[in-house]
């Protein structure tokens, strides 16, 4: 079943993923340096919603990343069940199913 995310080309998702990580990463080093030395209590809670968002950024980054591979590993199952198809399918004669492969020989 595909996803709207699969509209948009891997090429691009990628990127985003990587977009994604470096801003969780700078998110991260935000967040944690306030808490490295003495800080008053409101920049502290700063840095601990900067945490936060890093947290979920990074979630949006691996999951662009995770869909990425997804649907590299749908193509392949694609792919190898229509070469499946097309060795069983010879010609139309010997051919007892209606398929695309098939009705191209």
């Amino acid at each position: 079943m595909a996803s709207q995310l699969s509209a948009v080309p891997m090429q691009r998702r990628r990127r985003a993923a990587a977009a994604a990580g470096l801003i969780a990463a700078l998110l991260l080093a935000v967040g944690l340096l306030p808490w490295v030395g003495p800080a008053p209590s409101v920049l502290r809670l700063l840095a601990t919603i900067a945490l936060v968002a890093a947290v979920l950024v990074g979630l949006v980054g691996w999951g662009l990343l995770k869909s990425t591979y997804a649907d590299q590993a749908e193509s392949r199952l694609d792919a190898a069940i229509a070469a499946a198809v097309a060795d069983a399918c010879t010609s139309v004669d010997t051919c007892t199913h209606d398929c695309a492969a098939c009705l191209r020989s």
